[in-house]
């Protein structure tokens, strides 16, 4: 039943028997299956219940009306756990948290993720791909919140159940995710050996979404390691894959990453073109996260044009963005920042406020580190996001997603 729900998906709605919760009425079919070919939802293995052309026409239709097709997936889920269709509950679920991360809604999600994956622990050896994509999920919506150490659990159980179920696309995902969690303690070396990892696994899959990741990714471990021909160069490889793929949140990430490499060589005009370009993209996707991450490089550039004013509101907006979606890394940063710019103005009052905020959330990043540097994944040593790692530059910021 699923199966044929999800065949139906984008025909009218009359068409539609078992599953018609994802049926688009005739003007919205006619207006989304025009839109540009653009995969928003990511490619699952062809293992699952849900038919490649469906998702196919699914993300079509997600690159104009994402709220819509999100809803359609919800209650879509909810049917399928009705007729006790697990995997494809599962799948559908795995959908649903893409779209809602990149509205900055991920969190919403999480306790959903968590029960789902209970119940396919029930079934280790026939459920591992879908359980495997739900541990990645839950390592994105963990290393959003500053929750390393919960992260690093869920992104290492996914990439076990990915080599156990040959589920190579959640394979690369969680080796991401992994090297990630290296660079927020500042190992870059180690993250980038993940990184290289994952771009072997990768060759073999003909994936936009992943290479786009991957190259970012790579940057931002060269950026910080001071190699910035190789950083440039990784950023471009992940414009053009996101480009290929019409990967519009990784194109913004990409020009956000080329700003800061360009502000490291002091090329203002370039830093100022790209991160104009970040904001822009990310503004109009509602991607809080990178909207984020990019205004605390405009404050950045704003102080090397001299405009403290316009560098203390985007630090600010970019605090706001950080407290909307929980990012503790974000908000960490941003305190920090503002606490630096504020005593800059004599303000010493509202600077102390946000400097106290900052130590709270420096303390809770390292009892994480505490809770990584006694497994075998980790180096050792504090894990201070405002400190300079391996190689590491002074002033980190977030790592690409």
């Amino acid at each position: 039943m699923v199966v044929k729900w999800v065949e139906t998906s984008c025909l009218p709605a009359a068409s539609v028997t078992d599953y018609p919760s994802l049926a688009f009425g005739d003007a919205n079919c006619a207006a989304v299956t025009r839109s540009p070919v653009c995969t928003v939802l990511p490619e699952l293995s062809a293992a699952t219940p849900l038919p490649a052309p469906a998702l196919q026409r699914l993300s079509r239709a997600a690159t104009r009306h994402p709220l819509l097709v999100e809803r359609s997936l919800a209650r879509a889920q909810e049917q399928a756990e009705r007729d006790q269709q697990v995997l494809a509950a599962a799948d559908l679920l795995y959908l649903r948290f893409h779209l809602a991360e990149h509205a900055g809604r991920a969190l919403d999600l999480r306790e959903a993720l968590s029960r789902s994956a209970d119940r396919l622990e029930q079934w280790p050896e026939r459920h591992g791909e879908q359980a495997a994509r739900l541990a990645e999920a839950l390592g994105r919506a963990a290393y959003q919140t500053g929750d390393y150490l919960e992260a690093t659990e869920q992104w290492s159980r996914a990439l076990d159940l990915a080599e156990s179920a040959s589920e190579r696309r959640v394979g690369v995902a969680a080796r991401v995710g992994l090297g990630q969690i290296h660079y927020a303690m500042g190992a870059w070396n180690t993250g980038l050996r993940f990184h290289r990892d994952a771009l072997l696994q990768l060759r073999p899959l003909n994936d936009s979404y992943l290479a786009a990741k991957v190259a970012l990714n790579l940057g931002v471990g060269h950026l910080e390691s001071q190699q910035l021909e190789d950083a440039e160069r990784q950023f471009s490889h992940g414009l053009a894959a996101a480009r290929r793929g019409g990967h519009r949140e990784f194109e913004a990430e990409a020009h956000w990453h080329l700003a800061r490499a360009a502000l490291s060589r002091g090329q203002l005009p370039l830093a100022v073109a790209d991160c104009r370009l970040a904001l822009d993209i990310a503004t109009r996707l509602h991607h809080h996260w990178l909207e984020g991450a990019a205004s605390r490089t405009w404050t950045e550039i704003a102080l090397a044009r001299g405009d403290t004013q316009s560098a203390i509101r985007s630090c600010r907006h970019a605090l706001e963005l950080a407290e909307r979606i929980q990012s503790r890394p974000q908000q960490l940063q941003a305190h920090l920042q503002l606490a630096r710019l504020l005593e800059q103005q004599d303000q010493p009052a509202e600077a102390l406020q946000h400097l106290w905020k900052y130590l709270a959330l420096r303390e809770h990043s390292e009892q994480q580190s505490q809770g990584i540097a006694g497994r075998s994944l980790a180096p050792q040593g504090p894990l201070d996001p405002a400190s300079v790692g391996e190689g590491g530059s002074g002033t980190r910021s977030p790592s690409a997603r």
